[in-house]
């Protein structure tokens, strides 16, 4: 009798069990060995480098009784040098799918970065992607993204900021999808009373680092206001890709070595072209990042940048490349609005060369 009582009340137990939310992990691990020449700190000499970038993706997906999906992300890049070091740094928002589009709540990555850094990829990411006016992260951000309408879909962003003023950033973007096309495009606006920088990574955050959005407040100094627009189109057929992308950075303040109050704009172009045949894979690109306008004088401080990259497919998920990329500034020492050394792959900001190049090896992995 004892027995069961015990049988049953596991039965019991089991069916009254609550259903578990479905909860997938994935990510990327790639092994990046380069050499770099005009290394700032080297006395100008070439340095040899290397970057282990491992990424975590832990999502969550929940069926609603709608009908609608309550989804959940965190995100973490762990290996790679003073980015990421704390788990959901990278990503941690909560998303609610419907049929009439897609909310997500908390930090986010910018829309209009994370195109601009997949359009420019094969090396060219660090001009286009990393360098200018945009956002990289929304660390309290409100987002919309739109059902797809016959390949077009839109999507919105804003930060909250600290919760008790206004915030102060926000974008559009809109993309399309058919005919063998895909064009993108976007639309941002952010404020900071307190600092301005052309490095992507480093506005708003104030200080904070990577993962941090910050207030987007104005202070007691003059109002810094960027503004980013760009437009990129890819066209597939057959072997050939095509890519041509333009970009337009504005900094109204301080940005780097630009004077306060004063309007700084920098355009870029850039075009590409990609082959397959079986697992090899071949692109070449060209980018121009103009001469920087403060309050429309121009500085004779812009770049033309080259590069190439060979991929082989070594199986489903993962790929072998090598890579060239090669900066051939305008002026020695003068890089548009740039004042890191670290956005040119480490080349010395102010020396007497013209040239930098970064060759690299190395592998992707999904999984």
């Amino acid at each position: 009798m004892f027995k069961r009582v015990l049988i049953a009340t596991a039965v019991s137990a089991m069916f009254a069990a609550p259903a578990f939310a479905d909860v997938t992990i994935s990510g990327s691990a790639e092994m990046d060995l380069m050499y770099k020449t005009n290394q700032s700190g080297t006395d100008g000499k070439g340095k040899v480098a290397e970057e282990i970038a491992v990424v975590i993706n832990v999502d969550g997906t929940d069926k609603l009784d709608t009908g609608d999906t309550l989804k959940w992300r965190l995100a973490q890049k762990v290996a790679t040098p003073s980015r990421y070091d704390s788990f959901g740094a990278r990503e941690a928002w909560i998303g609610y799918e419907t049929k009439f589009g897609e909310v997500r709540f908390g930090n986010q990555f910018s829309n209009q970065y994370l195109e601009m850094d997949g359009f420019a990829n094969n090396g060219s990411g660090n001009l286009w992607a990393d360098f200018g006016s945009q956002q990289v992260q929304y660390a309290n951000g409100v987002s919309y993204f739109s059902p797809k309408f016959s390949g077009f879909s839109f999507a919105g962003q804003y930060d909250l900021g600290n919760g008790r003023n206004s915030a102060r950033a926000m974008e559009l973007t809109a993309n399309y999808t058919g005919y063998g096309f895909n064009v993108a495009a976007g639309a941002a606006e952010a404020k900071n009373g307190k600092s301005a920088s052309s490095d992507a990574g480093t506005f708003g955050s104030n200080g904070k680092g990577w993962g941090n959005s910050g207030d987007f407040l104005v202070g007691t100094n003059a109002e810094n206001k960027l503004r980013t627009y760009n437009i990129d189109a890819k066209y597939k057929t057959g072997a050939f890709d095509l890519a041509a992308g333009y970009k337009r950075n504005e900094w109204n303040g301080t940005v780097n070595l630009a004077v306060a109050g004063q309007k700084t704009t920098v355009d870029q172009f850039l075009v590409a072209a990609g082959y397959t045949m079986g697992k090899n894979n071949f692109n070449l690109g060209y980018q121009r990042v103009q001469d920087s306008k403060t309050d429309g004088n121009k500085v004779d401080n812009g770049m033309n940048v080259i590069n190439a990259q060979y991929n082989y497919t070594l199986s489903k998920n993962t790929v072998a490349f090598a890579q060239v990329r090669h900066h051939m500034l305008d002026t020695a020492g003068k890089a548009s609005v740039m004042k890191a050394d670290t956005q040119l792959d480490g080349f010395a900001i102010g020396s007497d060369k013209k040239n930098a190049t970064r060759l690299m090896v190395g592998t992707w992995t999904a999984f």
